[in-house]
């Protein structure tokens, strides 16, 4: 087994997402830890014409598995064969849903021992660690493989684990990896559906405004969004806003949502169940208005503000707004 991290990197457009810049990043970080090179394993429309770019966030090569439409799981058989080749020590894979498909594939077809999801990776005289919640994040619990393992760990890292660096300035060396068959090679796209695009990324958002069951409907988050645009930030949700159709599932926070790292994490009328904390316990700083001063949220808050989120938020939009002069 060698030294060199690989890491599943998505496009789109010719694009590459945002997980795939962040596992650039921290590809290169590992590989310098263990003696080794960043690897990509490039798939999705454009990849090929994007692929040299990521060199710029670590990459020193990339292996395109295929640059159309057809589904990531499609790729399987070409990333295995890559995989089987290269003989990395470790294989970083977004967990999203094409990340997680291509992952599942690997650890099947190649018998690989598989972490995560992650919040922390390492390697450590040759061996991989991983740092992952269990438990419902209760619990922190640290993995390696077992002594003598001679496959490389797969690694399902969540967003915002590493931070994405534009620290290369040379492209990748680009390779096209041969076409593999596998049974994955007949899945299609039956259907799809566009989510209507929110206008900051919250994976990326600095600042969070996030309304839980306590907004009480789908008009309640309007005073959310105008704090939110006085602020510069992004609308988030919990589980129990999402399900009850007042906010698009893109802004659900938590442990079947998004995991979010903002500088601070506004939260409106969320009671603070463990489900969510998943999601936005690695935020700077945390502010929680909520009326019941037993709410779960305010054990973790750096502030709690007990009170009646519809009178605190306007007034807090209007001083915002006023301090900044709008």
């Amino acid at each position: 087994m060698g030294a060199n991290v690989f890491f599943l990197a998505e496009f789109s457009d010719g694009e590459p997402a945002r997980s795939a810049l962040e596992l650039a990043t921290g590809a290169a970080d590992l590989a310098g830890q263990s003696g080794g090179s960043a690897v990509a394993l490039a798939y999705g429309p454009g990849s090929a014409k994007g692929a040299p770019a990521l060199g710029r966030w670590g990459a020193q090569r990339a292996i395109v598995l295929g640059d159309d439409p057809a589904p990531a799981i499609t790729r399987a058989g070409a990333a295995a064969d890559a995989v089987k080749a290269g003989a990395p020590i470790l294989v970083l894979a977004p967990a999203t849903p094409n990340g997680r498909d291509l992952a599942a594939a690997l650890v099947g077809m190649l018998g690989l021992p598989a972490f995560g999801p992650a919040r922390a990776v390492s390697v450590t005289n040759g061996r991989v660690r991983s740092e992952q919640a269990t438990l419902q994040g209760t619990v922190v619990t640290v993995s390696e493989p077992a002594d003598g393992a001679s496959s490389p760990a797969v690694v399902l890292v969540l967003a915002n684990t590493f931070a994405p660096s534009e620290s290369g300035t040379a492209d990748a060396e680009v390779t096209q990896a041969p076409a593999s068959e596998t049974p994955f090679g007949a899945a299609k796209i039956v259907e799809s559906h566009a989510e209507q695009a929110a206008a900051v990324n919250l994976e990326e958002a600095t600042i969070i405004v996030a309304g839980g069951r306590g907004v009480g409907s789908e008009e309640g988050f309007e005073i959310l969004r105008e704090l939110a645009s006085a602020l510069g930030g992004a609308v988030g949700a919990s589980r129990a806003a999402a399900d009850a159709g007042w906010v698009p599932y893109q802004l659900q926070i938590g442990q079947t949502g998004k995991v979010v790292k903002p500088a601070l994490y506004l939260s409106c009328g969320i009671s603070g169940a463990i489900q969510h904390r998943v999601g936005m316990q690695s935020a700077e700083n945390v502010v929680a208005i909520n009326k019941d001063p037993d709410a779960p949220i305010g054990e973790f808050a750096d502030l709690f503000v007990v009170g009646d989120l519809f009178a605190i938020v306007p007034k807090l939009t209007d001083e915002v707004r006023r301090r900044k002069g709008n």
